[in-house]
């Protein structure tokens, strides 16, 4: 469910009313265009760069988070040259019209790249650029006619009257400026190609990783995964069992699946085909879990740097690979030995689950739901974790706003174990036997039911005060929050004195995985 996007909405209901009065300026000095007509080449140039924002407006379409942003921008370009027309009947429009759809034509270029290859970052890069171009064209044509109004001969005879136009030009120029920060604020532009999921240590990030990699072989016939590149402290440890497919026949085996040592990292790749053609890459890195609270930008030169020094390769170069399973692999085949090191093993973990946060467009928090059942002890730990997302996220959006063209983050929140929550919370159990369910996997997956599931969550969760404090960070984008379990047919094991209280999956039959997918599309 979506559970928060309030920033975008100020920024839009803001927007509103300042283009509306940039608007009514340009009706009020409409005349001037037929005083000072403007160059045939500059007039030219503003109808390409309309068919070429109506291109990229129309690429926007083909997004979640951009399609508001498309059919906003898409009737503005599409307008603009008709009112142009308008004002100046004498118009070559037949020129017009070819520079319109030169324009289209260049636009509708990129755009299937854009989103052949799910860069939809790239779409909102490019509009950004155009809005530059746009907006200083504008205060140019405001600047240069409040400089002529102060110059005219007209001055001289009425100084008031000039006075009046410097005025009302100015205006113009500074409502301009504030609507073109807004314009860039409200353009949203995610790199959809790229998600990265992130938990701390117990978070459920191997079985999550099953779960997701069950869901996208069931039902996306292009959908398949990489087994895992491991790296391990232990020179007899070749971390076979945290290949895919040892922790499935592990799984079948009906065997628990054990923790991630702290000497082994493994990252997982996971790719599924949108539509059958446009790539979505999930990566997952599977470590101990510490050092969560560790990730930011200091930390990660510091990784860089040590880790330069000790493969011998260029900073700019660690940097820019950081967080790439080819960085992992060659650390696997060529710096083996130097996994032995401790430091040198929290250097590739931090700059690898750093760069993955920088690389990643959609960024997946997960939750031990476990947790959510000790009312005490576990939500003290949820508000560490809670914590240490925070840092991250505040590291992440503070390097945001130092750059306008930068792209766009989503977020999600996944609550991992909910079959366990399901047997061990009594509010969230009797809710499921509500619903005439004896457990999870009778909830259909996509039904209220399934979402009334995620809302008691929510609320549950809502009483730990740094998880409101995140959801209160993640107010940008539209956020979702998530409730899944690997295997949703999972029940106590039953022991001749009763059942146990030990809850783990038996089999691989996830539920609400179509949920998490849907939030990578």
């Amino acid at each position: 469910m979506i559970i928060n996007n309030k920033r975008r909405k100020i920024y839009l209901l803001l927007a509103l009313p300042i283009s509306i009065a940039v608007a009514y300026i340009f009706m009020t000095i409409a005349p001037v265009f037929k005083l000072h007509p403007t160059p045939p080449e500059l007039t030219f140039f503003v109808e390409f760069l309309c068919g070429l924002f109506f291109a990229v407006a129309a690429g926007m379409l083909f997004n979640e988070d951009s399609r508001i942003n498309g059919v906003i921008y898409a009737g503005i370009f599409a307008g603009v040259p008709a009112f142009y027309v308008y004002l100046t009947p004498w118009a070559d429009v037949s020129l017009l019209m070819l520079a319109f759809f030169a324009g289209v034509f260049c636009g509708a270029v990129f755009d299937i790249k854009a989103v052949m290859t799910n860069r939809y970052d790239n779409l909102a890069k490019f509009a950004r650029v155009l809005f530059t171009v746009f907006f200083a064209i504008i205060v140019g044509f405001l600047a240069y006619e409040m400089y002529a109004t102060a110059l005219s001969p007209e001055t001289a005879v009425d100084s008031a009257y000039a006075v009046q136009n410097i005025f009302f030009y100015g205006i113009g120029i500074v409502l301009s400026l504030i609507l073109y920060w807004l314009a860039i604020k409200i353009t949203v532009g995610v790199r959809a190609s790229e998600i990265f999921i992130f938990g701390p240590r117990s978070s459920g990030k191997t079985y999550f990783v099953l779960g997701l990699w069950s869901y996208i072989s069931e039902n996306f016939e292009r959908g398949h995964s990489n087994e895992g590149v491991v790296l391990t402290g232990d020179p007899n440890d070749e971390g076979d069992e945290l290949r895919i497919s040892s922790l499935y026949a592990n799984v079948l085996d009906g065997k628990i699946l054990s923790r991630t040592y702290r000497y082994q990292m493994v990252m997982y790749q996971l790719t599924g085909k949108k539509y059958g053609i446009i790539p979505v890459k999930w990566t997952v890195v599977d470590y101990a879990g510490e050092y969560y609270d560790e990730l930011n930008e200091i930390n990660f030169k510091k990784a860089v740097a040590l880790l330069s020094d000790r493969m011998r390769i260029a900073r700019a170069d660690i940097r820019k690979n950081a967080g790439t399973i080819d960085f992992v692999r060659n650390i696997k085949l060529h710096h083996s030995e130097e996994l032995l090191d401790p430091e040198f093993t929290k250097s590739v973990i931090i700059a690898t689950m750093y760069g993955n946060f920088l690389r990643a467009g959609k960024v997946i928090f997960l939750i031990d739901g476990e947790k959510i059942t000790d009312d005490r002890k576990g939500h003290a730990q949820l508000a560490r974790e809670f914590g240490g997302y925070m840092k991250t996220l505040i590291d992440l959006e503070g390097r945001n706003y130092l750059g306008f063209f930068r792209p766009d983050k989503k977020y999600a929140l996944a609550v991992t174990k909910t079959d366990l929550v399901f047997w061990k919370n009594k509010e969230i159990r009797d809710l499921i036997h509500s619903m005439s369910a004896g457990k999870l996997s009778d909830i259909p997956e996509r039904s209220r039911e399934a979402q009334a599931i995620e809302e008691s969550l929510f609320e549950l969760l809502s009483a730990n005060k740094v998880f409101k404090n995140l959801v209160n960070m993640m107010n940008d984008l539209s956020m979702y929050f998530i409730a899944v379990s690997v295997d949703a047919t999972a029940e106590p094991f039953p022991t001749e004195e009763g059942v146990e209280e030990e809850i783990s999956p038996t089999a691989i039959a996830p539920w609400r995985f179509t949920e998490v997918f849907k939030f990578g599309l």
